[in-house]
């Protein structure tokens, strides 16, 4: 099995998992989780790299040209989490009693993983 395909799926099953998370708490509306904080378009643009990750020769990473598309589309998905991560932030910012979550931080942190699992894929481990 190529190495990108378990980083993938784990960066994505991360990703996941932190919409589900509250984004942030606010005094009156409460837990906010990345469902309501609509940040479920970084799934979307997470979708091709993780389709790549399941399908295909397990022991090769993807091609050139599909590689280099699930590449942009996956860096597409860092900037919206980190939009949402700023986004989260700037909430809770002069408010009291609110806090940030653990649904933004982890929506980031788990894209960074596919973005390095799409990297990982561009390389061929037969080669140098």
């Amino acid at each position: 099995m190529h190495p990108s395909r378990p980083v993938v799926l784990a960066g994505t099953g991360f990703a996941a998992i932190a919409l589900m998370l509250p984004f942030v708490t606010l005094p009156v509306v409460g837990a906010v989780d990345g469902w309501r904080a609509d940040a479920w378009p970084t799934l979307v643009a997470l979708a091709p790299a993780t389709a790549a990750a399941l399908v295909g020769h397990r022991s090769r990473g993807s091609g050139n040209v599909v590689g280099s598309v699930i590449l942009v589309t996956a860096c597409a998905a860092l900037v919206f989490a980190a939009v949402k991560l700023a986004d989260s932030v700037l909430s809770v910012r002069g408010v009291g009693g609110a806090s940030i979550g653990a649904g933004a931080p982890t929506l980031l942190a788990g894209t960074v993983v596919v973005v390095a699992g799409t990297v990982l894929a561009l390389r061929d481990p037969s080669g140098p």
